[in-house]
């Protein structure tokens, strides 16, 4: 570990790091780069300092972090954290041969922008080939079908990720019982994700008919739940005195479907402006 944090130690990893490293534009990271990793009493610290002498340990040590990353990707098969409890053999557990990890959460909230990070980080840890997500080459793909994200591009992969179509603050009721049928019924590749208003943006009922789900796809059961919220959004609204997407983020993170299905239960907040 390094004694001090220094702005002039760039990233080993390639010369274009610097644009992730976006706390150090940050107004106070000066004084920061003069402070010592093992300065005693971190107690004395502003709170925005803390952050930042955190980010500089945590980018100090990524390198390291993407080996180990990249070692657990490759060798993780579904089941592999079972726990032996009640007398109960692997063999005799109901173990999916991928677990599936769904992304949800109101519109705009970041679901997609977070999986392609996902993608990026990968790509630059050498995980992946490539960057890039299927949905980003067409926005209808995006607002009217589930994707899955097999993380690994392997058909070895313990677990993918699922990519849902966000809800309406405004119809958060409709939101929740589609979410109570996901978590009841499963999810697949290129599920429909149609709303009570969706009908009037089609041209006619053969486009209708062409976005029906294809028997091809496995349906996969919802092993884990993720809501994706944007507290910068509910940040702005709160201020604006509108609380309606807190609540509808309580709403949906407490829904009894959510509960019923999964049992621990993940809220992830990301920060788009």
């Amino acid at each position: 570990m390094k004694s001090q944090l220094s702005c002039g130690e760039v990233d080993e990893y390639d010369p274009s790091g610097l644009v992730y490293c976006w706390w150090r534009s940050a107004a106070k990271f000066d004084e920061c780069v003069k402070l010592k990793l093992d300065l005693p009493n971190v107690s004395t610290l502003t709170p925005r300092l803390r952050v930042l002498r955190e980010m500089e340990r945590l980018a100090l040590i990524a390198p390291d972090g993407l080996n180990e990353l990249r070692h657990k990707f490759l060798s993780y098969r579904s089941g592999d954290f079972w726990i032996p409890i009640g007398g109960i053999q692997k063999g005799g557990m109901d173990i999916p041969p991928v677990i599936t990890i769904l992304l949800m959460g109101f519109s705009g909230s970041g679901k997609s922008s977070l999986v392609n990070l996902m993608y990026s980080v990968l790509s630059r840890s050498g995980l992946v080939l490539f960057a890039q997500t299927s949905s980003g080459n067409s926005s209808h793909t995006i607002t009217m079908y589930m994707e899955e994200h097999n993380v690994m591009r392997s058909l070895q992969s313990g677990f993918c990720v699922y990519d849902s179509r966000g809800f309406n603050y405004n119809r958060v009721h409709e939101g929740l019982e589609e979410l109570s049928s996901w978590m009841s019924e499963g999810v697949h590749h290129n599920q429909r994700c149609l709303r009570s208003d969706d009908c009037a943006l089609m041209k006619n009922d053969a486009e209708i008919d062409d976005l029906k789900s294809s028997p091809k796809y496995v349906l996969r059961r919802v092993d884990f739940a993720m809501v994706v919220s944007n507290i910068a959004e509910i940040y702005k609204a709160l201020k604006a005195g509108d609380s309606k997407p807190l609540d509808a983020t309580k709403r949906l993170f407490s829904a009894p479907g959510l509960r019923k299905c999964s049992k621990i239960s993940f809220c992830i907040l990301v920060c788009f402006s």
